[in-house]
């Protein structure tokens, strides 16, 4: 007899699907257009600009609501201390070792990039800002890393409590009006005063809005539902908060990020609920993926751009150089017992 499972296995394709874009993304950083530099900076183009741009509105905010509904289902199964440990292990020491042995390269090679000369010592010993585009200090891609730790650890308290007075998750019965409504929370909290790491600005606050989103409404059953029901329409305004975000910015980003965040999760509620052995083994691999990607594709971006200087040929080279070999470091990680356990590769539940 087939067993059936509670696990929904769109939330595992959703983060799988998030981190693949990732790729994509960065990769596309190279030839941003809004003033801002990178590691590796070639031409400003447009249309990789207003791709990213779309994509900033909701990638990262969605990877703080998922895990927040995670978060939700891991206290139902862990005491508070079993889940604090495995914060710890899962997210803190990941992070630590990622800042020593994956991180400095970046600022490394923006150094010699955009200077002409670079020194590992500059990322322990040079605090100009926290960019790493001048080869020193940074935190990278990890910064999420950071931030979802310290998120976790502060938002602990109020989610037991939570869970203690036997109340379940909100808004099953909430019409969707209401529940779009929610996004004015991160507007609120993702405006300029609380923002910090420049360029760039993320709002910590802006960012526990969204995990606790996930925490308390993303979780509940009758509310996904409701957004799959709902996911044409959705997708209609997802493509009219786009369109303000490109005219108008500002605060209609904020708002933009929960409505594409919506949309999202619909669409693989309705047609990616499902496992294979690809599905498995992109969950599988997700967190080792987002720890070890960008310093491949920055690399990667530092060679392409000295063969071609034609913009597509670039990214085509990058692109195709850096999955696989951003693979090929999770896979000699994993299997290795020291590293799987330095960046936590031993969980088939990544980045929660």
């Amino acid at each position: 007899m087939m067993q059936i499972s509670n696990r929904k296995y769109y939330i595992d394709n959703l983060r799988s699907f998030t981190v693949l874009l990732l790729f994509p993304y960065h990769i596309f950083m190279v030839y941003n257009n809004w003033g801002e530099s990178w590691y590796i900076h070639g031409e400003n183009l447009a249309v990789p600009s207003f791709i990213n741009m779309i994509n900033s509105c909701w990638m990262m905010p969605l990877l703080f609501c998922i895990a927040g509904v995670s978060s939700r289902y891991s206290l139902q199964k862990r005491s508070a201390g079993e889940y604090a440990k495995e914060r710890v292990n899962k997210l803190l020491l990941p992070f630590v070792f990622g800042m020593f042995l994956i991180v400095p390269v970046q600022p490394y090679l923006a150094g010699l990039y955009f200077y002409g000369k670079g020194n590992y010592l500059d990322f322990f010993t040079k605090f100009e800002d926290l960019s790493g585009y001048n080869g020193g200090w940074t935190v990278g891609h990890l910064w999420f890393i950071l931030f979802l730790f310290v998120i976790s650890m502060i938002c602990l308290p109020f989610m037991l409590r939570y869970n203690s007075r036997g109340k379940g998750t909100i808004g099953g019965k909430w019409s969707l009006v209401f529940v779009m409504l929610l996004g004015l929370l991160p507007c609120i909290t993702g405006i300029d005063i609380f923002e910090f790491m420049e360029p760039g600005g993320k709002s910590p606050l802006e960012y526990t809005v969204f995990f606790l989103l996930g925490f308390f409404f993303l979780s509940n059953d009758s509310l996904i539902d409701k957004l799959e029901k709902n996911r044409f329409l959705l997708s209609g305004l997802a493509v009219a908060a786009i369109g303000l975000v490109y005219y108008l910015g500002g605060i209609f980003r904020e708002a933009a990020s929960w409505i594409l965040i919506l949309m999202v999760i619909g669409l693989f509620k309705r047609y990616l609920n499902f496992r294979n052995k690809f599905t498995d083994y992109l969950a599988k691999s997700s967190f080792g993926v987002y720890i070890f990607h960008q310093s491949v594709i920055v690399a990667a971006a530092f060679f392409t751009l000295k063969i071609t200087s034609v913009p597509a040929l670039q990214m085509l080279l990058i692109f195709i150089s850096a999955v696989p070999i951003t693979y090929f470091i999770y896979e000699l990680c994993a299997r290795t017992p020291v590293l799987r356990w330095m960046f936590a590769l031993n969980s088939k539940k990544e980045l929660k």
